[in-house]
């Protein structure tokens, strides 16, 4: 019989499917380095980086969302064709993962998918984090044995793929923020109509978004991982008890630009 590790639920199986998704993602990259995309000299490193910033700065300028869009995408070689194509793919994603705990899964299919994306450079922000989130928390409530259904994963991801994505600086909200508001009126089937369930998950957002909001700059990552935390929080009050909740380290800060580093509560530190 052949173990799927990276689909078992059973917790003993942790620590080894977690350093063998690490190695074979170290592997790809050290790949990607051998046939020199990433083998660059540190006078190229450092020219690359002088002209990041003046696209940053450039960009910071762009007040007009749409225009604001077109450029980042631009300049990071991507376009809006990149990321539709990938939204059947984690829906799917989603929809057949078996872990029990949220982090875990999210953190599974982004490695995943950064296998499968096919460029050279895989997007630390992006607009999927919106509906991925929310998908998660659903599909995890599920695995645990609660009464989510698909469709119910499904719903939470459609209304994520409906927030846009930059808000948190055109809007000052967050998709993050967003995603714990919808997994508790999924869970309350809560509507515009009602009261109390309404408030609810009003609360749980203004929560979430001022957590998120302690902390400068833009990272996707970070405000995930705190929307997954709160959204376990608020969870636990109605009764969620069999959902996980670790201690969130993550794995992409080498990657982010715009990281942190230790003023970030999820960075590693070792």
């Amino acid at each position: 019989m052949k173990l799927d590790w990276f689909s078992a639920p059973n917790s003993c199986y942790k620590p080894l499917k977690r350093r063998i998704a690490a190695k074979r993602y170290v592997t790809l990259h050290k790949n990607i380095k051998d046939e020199g995309i990433l083998n660059k000299t540190k006078e190229e490193q450092r020219m690359e980086q002088e002209t990041m910033k003046e696209k940053m700065a450039k960009a910071k300028k762009i007040y007009l969302e749409k225009d604001f869009r077109a450029y980042m995408r631009g300049m990071q070689g991507f376009d809006d064709e990149d990321f539709e194509k990938v939204k059947p793919i984690i829906r799917k994603k989603v929809i057949d993962a078996k872990e029990q705990d949220p982090y875990e899964m999210f953190e599974r299919i982004l490695r995943d998918l950064s296998l499968e994306w096919g460029k050279q450079n895989f997007p630390v922000h992006a607009d999927w984090h919106h509906y991925l989130v929310p998908g998660v928390i659903l599909s995890s409530l599920r695995n645990c044995g609660y009464a989510i259904t698909n469709k119910d994963i499904q719903e939470g991801m459609y209304r994520g793929e409906n927030f846009p994505g930059g808000s948190c600086g055109f809007a000052g909200t967050c998709g993050g923020a967003f995603s714990v508001g919808v997994v508790m009126s999924i869970i309350n089937r809560a509507t515009p109509l009602h009261e109390e369930e309404r408030s609810e998950s009003m609360e749980a957002v203004i929560e979430t978004l001022n957590e998120i909001k302690k902390y400068p700059r833009r990272c996707c990552k970070r405000s995930s991982y705190a929307a997954i935390l709160k959204a376990i929080e608020f969870l636990q009050k109605h009764g969620y008890n069999k959902i996980p909740k670790e201690n969130i380290k993550c794995s992409w800060s080498s990657q982010n630009k715009m990281c942190l580093g230790v003023k970030c509560p999820y960075f590693k530190k070792d």
